[in-house]
């Protein structure tokens, strides 16, 4: 029985979840209050405030649930031998791409952060952890440089930060004008391409 009612509250949980992302996504995360998402949900306000203390804690709840699979890349990266640094960099950067081109749940919640997210002061917590994982991202890149750097892989003329740099807002970038405009690219098709596009301008050309 308790076992049971473990999964029930985790179910709810998630309905909960899949209910603040459709609204947030639908109506932006200001004017999207947890007594619509009880609603919409279809659970009472205080199953909502059981699971979760404010909007700002079911926000970051939100986003943790896509950000592992980017986390254990970030993981498999730091793991790369020196030798291996550029592929690890490509394979990892494209398969990024791919799960927000593939992925309807990444899409949608990439698109509440990037498009629907007036960063005001109650998602401030929120804000602070996509903060922390944006540097775990721009860090992780720059060590992944750092090695591809001492072992003659990338262009000595371009530093290890800085090609950390261009490659994050790259990426940002692509997919921000996917999330606007995704009948220009098939993202995922295209990574490939996309991906060796910025690295063939980074490394080494001996």
């Amino acid at each position: 029985m308790v076992r049971r009612t473990k999964a029930e509250a985790e179910a709810t949980r998630a309905t909960i979840l899949d209910a603040a992302e459709k609204l947030f996504y639908e109506q932006g995360v200001s004017r999207t209050t947890l007594d619509k998402i009880a609603r919409a949900a279809g659970v009472t306000r205080g199953a909502v405030y059981w699971h979760f203390d404010n909007k700002s804690d079911l926000f970051t709840a939100m986003l943790e649930r896509i950000r592992l699979p980017f986390r254990m890349m970030l993981s498999e990266m730091d793991g790369a031998a020196k030798s291996d640094s550029l592929q690890s960099i490509r394979d990892i950067m494209i398969r990024s791409l791919q799960i927000v081109g593939e992925s309807e749940q990444h899409r949608r919640v990439l698109g509440i952060v990037f498009h629907r997210c007036e960063y005001i002061d109650e998602l401030n917590p929120a804000v602070h952890e996509q903060e922390k994982l944006d540097m775990e991202v721009q860090q992780t890149l720059e060590r992944a440089f750092e090695r591809a750097r001492q072992s003659g892989q990338l262009n000595p003329d371009i530093s290890p930060g800085l090609a950390a740099s261009a490659l994050h807002a790259y990426i940002s970038g692509l997919i921000g004008k996917f999330l606007l405009t995704p009948n220009q690219c098939d993202l995922s098709q295209c990574a490939p391409a996309l991906i060796d596009c910025f690295l063939n301008g980074v490394k080494s050309q001996t």
